[in-house]
């Protein structure tokens, strides 16, 4: 019986000394910030950035030549010339998006999401790849170095499945 007595004493006092105890892994950031330090609050009021562009205003044209895609509110969009990778998804027994409009040097990757899952032999009409058997999250990936208009079909299902590569 005494020991009953001892370990709830125990237990009562463990509770005690741990609701003593102050969590220090919060800083009070008066304490730990000197005078001087101290950041200030900046009140007054920004003033409102107009994006309209003026009817006769012409689109600003950029050191390449190319016409930025800015709004007017000062920024030029410079376009990135970097290439970029384009996603197609082979889903629902579909090819989404089936038509894509990209650079030169783009690539585009195919990815099998069909469910049920199901394999699917990815065609190129202009015989750019050899047949690829793209299984369940499968991916085909091409590169289209040179301009022109590409298609390609998903053999079987070729009316659903199918889609043209404008390259410019």
């Amino acid at each position: 019986m005494n020991l009953k007595w001892i370990a709830i004493l125990m237990i009562l006092f463990s509770l005690l000394v741990a609701g003593c105890v102050s969590d220090n892994d919060q800083d009070d950031t008066d304490e730990n910030i000197s005078e001087g330090e101290q950041n200030e609050t900046i009140d007054e009021e920004i003033p409102a950035v107009d994006n309209e562009t003026p009817a006769d205003e012409e689109t600003p044209v950029v050191d390449n030549g190319t016409p930025s895609t800015g709004t007017g509110s000062g920024v030029t969009v410079v376009p990135s010339t970097d290439p970029s990778t384009y996603t197609v998804r082979l889903e629902n027994f579909l090819a989404l998006p089936a038509n894509l409009t990209i650079n030169s040097g783009d690539s585009v990757v195919w990815i099998n999401f069909n469910s049920p899952t199901r394999n699917f032999v990815l065609i190129s009409n202009e015989e750019l790849w050899e047949d690829q058997t793209i299984g369940y999250r499968g991916r085909h990936v091409h590169t289209f170095n040179e301009t022109g208009t590409y298609t390609y079909k998903i053999q079987g299902y070729e009316e659903r499945m199918k889609g043209t590569i404008n390259v410019i």
